[in-house]
């Protein structure tokens, strides 16, 4: 079993600069993925897009990659012409306003398109290394997630144990709460219609009742969801959803029990079943 959650993250450097890959891991009834690059390696998003998909199956997963400290200076190029050009205009504007101050040359060298650093550019070593880097993260995020859905797997355990006690009790009860009611109802009518009363009319109420609060049907569907559950569970298949689809059914099953069962006793183990169920749903929704 694997839970959606997990996280992952690394920072390296390279002979050019410093770098970091991060993986968020969260619950999502599909497979989103969303990559967050650098300009600089902005069309290798899809490759590695790719190569999450292959990896994961469900969830939302964002990878995200940072880089920063160059150790490289990029090149400077220097524009002599445009230098040349600016001086000159310079030089005519200054002696126009017959400006006092001298014009100073360095005053040119901050103006637009005097000088450009040429674009950086990865090396192959460091293209690489990143993507070293990102399987490990991949790698990381997948093993947490897979101690997440050990965790889990404990906890849904733990939680079908007690709702299986849970049944059994209300079993138990349902028994001797037929009885009870059968009994009442066999006293009223007596006392309604006397002792000498047909025992024919009598039996055919009993039935009648019998068979509104029989939940023997229930229980044995309840009991074989909670097999099929905990088969599931054994299994290591990815099995999320169709694990949701049970506890629904589960609840339901459990709903018609509280309802047909007339007793507070029943009513009180029911809530306590519904609650258990409802935090098995919790983690259903984070496993994929």
């Amino acid at each position: 079993m694997e839970s959606m959650t997990g996280y992952a993250f690394l920072e390296k450097s390279t002979d050019q600069f410093s770098y970091s890959v991060e993986l968020k891991s969260l619950n999502s009834r599909y497979l989103e993925i969303y990559v967050n690059f650098p300009k600089i390696l902005k069309n290798e998003e899809n490759e590695v897009h790719g190569i999450i998909k292959k990896r994961f199956s469900r969830g939302k997963l964002e990878l995200s990659v940072e880089i920063f400290d160059w150790t490289v200076t990029r090149p400077i190029a220097i524009n002599a012409a445009m230098i040349k050009k600016y001086y000159r205009e310079l030089r005519r504007v200054h002696r126009e306003l017959s400006v006092a101050e001298p014009l100073r040359f360095e005053s040119v060298l901050t103006l637009e398109g005097v000088s450009q650093r040429e674009r950086s550019a990865i090396s192959r070593s460091s293209r690489a290394d990143i993507y070293a880097s990102i399987d490990r993260v991949i790698g990381k995020a997948i093993e947490m997630r897979r101690r997440e859905g050990t965790a889990v797997r404990k906890d849904l355990a733990s939680l079908i144990s007690e709702i299986t006690r849970h049944i059994g009790a209300i079993r138990a009860l349902s028994k001797r709460v037929a009885e009870e009611k059968k009994e009442s109802l066999r006293k009223r009518i007596e006392a309604a219609l006397g002792t000498g009363s047909d025992d024919g009319r009598i039996y055919g109420e009993i039935a009648l009742l019998a068979d509104r609060l029989d939940i023997n049907e229930e229980i044995v569907r309840f009991r074989d969801h909670i097999k099929k559950f905990n088969s599931m569970m054994k299994s290591g298949e990815q099995a999320g959803k169709k694990l949701d689809f049970l506890a629904q059914e589960l609840f339901r099953e459990v709903n018609t029990i509280g309802s047909k069962s007339n007793s507070s006793e029943i009513a009180h183990i029911v809530v306590e079943v519904k609650n258990h169920i409802e935090m098995i749903r919790e983690h259903c929704r984070n496993v994929v």
